[in-house]
């Protein structure tokens, strides 16, 4: 009897040994930009999409700042996709990473660039359309909004790597939000920003992509990965 008890317990751990996470290598980026794409649903993309627009379109008439409009409205999609998709239900998914075929930070990886992709998109619709409406020229406005898009899919990419808690996470990107907006209620960042030569925010932009790639670096570094052995 105990014999027989002994073999189904060896038995039953080469199988759970057998189901165990192995490290594996790094998937591509195609595989994790496609599973990303596949999780976002399409009308909640719609629905952004046309939001901004008409944020944007709005509030550069009721201000008559083109450039202000672009620098804040541009990166709000992404801030919103990155909470939806990476943020909601963190937890969870890191207690659950050495189950996924790809890890917790794989798909960080692809998903925040799925998101980068699509604000990218938006402002420069965004950028077409207020130059229509205002006459702003286009290469400043699309450079405007794309710095601070740039920098906020970096920052918080390298929070999501670092802290485990979703609620201190969003804490922190609201708070940078609202000293942002305390910036401009209180300071002319409007002819500031008109000020600053084209070079300045392709520099910006520049710094803030090798910003973006160390956070991809750090990021898919940070741990291993995993992979379930299907047998």
């Amino acid at each position: 009897m105990n014999e027989r008890m002994e073999r189904e317990m060896n038995r039953t751990i080469q199988m759970l040994r057998a189901s165990m996470p192995r490290k594996t290598g790094r998937a591509g980026m195609r595989v994790l930009l496609r599973l990303s794409a596949e999780e976002m649903n399409g009308a909640l993309l719609l629905a952004l999409f046309g939001a901004t627009i008409l944020l944007g379109v709005t509030a550069a008439r009721l201000l008559s700042q083109p450039m202000l409009t672009a620098f804040y409205t541009a990166p709000l999609p992404g801030l919103l996709l990155f909470c939806r998709y990476v943020l909601y239900g963190n937890e969870r998914m890191r207690e659950l990473e050495e189950t996924f075929h790809y890890s917790y930070t794989e798909m960080l990886v692809g998903r925040t660039a799925v998101i980068s992709l699509y604000m990218l998109s938006v402002q420069i619709c965004l950028a077409f359309v207020l130059h229509n409406a205002n006459g702003a020229d286009f290469l400043r406005l699309a450079l405007c909004g794309a710095v601070p898009s740039i920098y906020l899919c970096a920052f918080l990419l390298l929070l999501s790597s670092m802290i485990r808690q979703q609620k201190t996470v969003s804490a922190i990107a609201a708070a940078l939000w609202m000293v942002l907006a305390f910036l401009a209620a209180c300071f002319p960042v409007e002819q500031f920003l008109q000020s600053l030569q084209m070079a300045v925010y392709g520099i910006a932009a520049v710094i803030g992509l090798i910003f973006y790639g160390a956070g991809v670096w750090r990021t898919t570094t940070a741990g291993d990965l995993y992979v379930v052995n299907q047998g």
